[in-house]
């Protein structure tokens, strides 16, 4: 009877109150059920060997009008050394290989591709390859069409392209060359930075990481608004758990050290969001599972901004990206509720996971970074899972 109380005409301003509590405590309960039905997972591509497998490295969308998705494989094809392909835009489920890869020798030389690849403002596609090449330290390639130029073949310590074993994508320069890391090679054996013209090799080494100032660099770099480059490499550093490093145009380079409660260890590049960079590293934070953190622009120690919690995600090797929303994604390549892997959301400093990978079905190890084409997809890989157990192309979908 109080119930019908509430509908009286005298009683009508506490109605309208009780109501708009009611109807505030309804929207909190349903908004999260809401959000949680929406979130849908779809694989687009199952890799079977034949047609690639093992795709460590993110699709990217084709410049301009051109709306084909690219990436590659690490391995898989008709010699087992990996693939480019490209995936036509009606629902992205028809994969075409432009190329197999042919190692150490043979007219698509590299083998085991894990860096995505680059398109550059000449409309070519670049990437590189961690091993094969003529000294299999790995390559520097162009991609046009299903036509392969080798740019660079790495030749490890010494030689005329000193690096080896390049894991991070290719960018374009300040000043038009192709820039990029490689994890080992150069004079202390701990990788490079390097930077070469589009018309190809001899490379320029512009830095020599030694150990105090990182080592094993694994992940792209980022030219950030103040004209300076940033990047990370996975171990190093006053702790030996990496660092995050500023670097000149000029090859002038400070670095910045992960003690652990910050991070440890990362292996993606970084995105610059508000005046800061933004990062993942594998391990550390407060769990060590890994931990995303944030650098000011100009270089500073990384400072924690959350931390991976294992159901939310676990060991991210992958950068973020800022979604047209304004909250941040990502992958995990283990964790959720399969340890399998996750994507996740970060909102201020909160980390929320919104798909578990579970294998077969859906996926597993997803090692690379999201993209977000216009429509508010988006779009990424997993190494392994999927009905060959040989990884996976995925839509995602809030």
């Amino acid at each position: 009877m109080n119930k019908i109380n509430l509908y009286k005409p005298h009683q009508s301003k506490n109605r309208v109150l009780i109501l708009t509590s009611l109807t505030i405590l309804a929207s909190s309960l349903v908004l999260p059920l809401q959000q949680a039905f929406a979130v849908t997972l779809t694989t687009v591509v199952n890799f079977n060997g034949t047609n690639g497998a093992t795709p460590r490295a993110g699709v990217l969308k084709g410049n301009g009008t051109d709306d084909n998705l690219y990436g590659t494989t690490s391995a898989g094809g008709t010699s087992g050394n990996g693939t480019a392909f490209k995936l036509a835009p009606t629902a992205y489920t028809s994969l075409t290989t432009l190329i197999n890869f042919t190692g150490t020798s043979g007219i698509n030389k590299g083998t085991n591709p894990v860096a995505r690849l680059f398109q550059a403002a000449d409309g070519n596609f670049y990437g590189a390859t961690f091993t094969g090449g003529t000294s299999n330290f790995g390559t520097v390639f162009k991609l046009v069409n299903s036509t392969l130029t080798t740019l660079v073949n790495f030749t490890g310590t010494g030689g005329i392209n000193p690096g080896a074993n390049p894991a991070g994508r290719l960018i374009t320069g300040s000043d038009g060359n192709l820039w990029g890391t490689s994890s080992t090679g150069g004079v202390n054996n701990k990788g490079t930075v390097f930077k070469v013209p589009t018309s190809g090799g001899p490379l320029t080494t512009v830095v020599n990481f030694n150990g105090t100032n990182g080592a094993t660099p694994l992940a792209r770099l980022q030219l950030a608004t103040d004209k300076n480059y940033y990047g990370t490499t996975s171990v190093g550093g006053t702790s030996a758990k990496g660092v995050v490093f500023k670097l000149t145009p000029t090859g002038t380079l400070t670095s910045y050290s992960f003690s652990g409660a910050n991070g440890a260890n990362p292996q993606s590049g970084l995105i610059e969001s508000s005046g800061f960079l933004y990062g993942t590293a594998k391990l550390g934070g407060a769990n060590n599972k890994g931990a995303i953190f944030k650098v000011p622009l100009g270089g500073g120690t990384p400072v924690l901004v959350a931390s991976f919690n294992g159901t939310n995600g676990a060991n991210p090797t992958a950068a973020l990206i800022k979604a047209s929303n304004g909250n941040f994604y990502g992958t995990a390549s283990a964790g959720g509720a399969n340890n399998k892997g996750a994507i996740y959301q970060l909102t201020g400093a909160t980390i929320t996971g919104l798909i578990s990978f579970s294998g077969t079905n859906n996926g597993a190890t997803p090692e690379s970074t999201l993209i977000q084409l216009s429509n508010g997809a988006f779009y990424g890989t997993a190494s392994f899972g999927g009905t060959s157990d040989k990884g996976t192309v995925f839509k995602f979908v809030i």
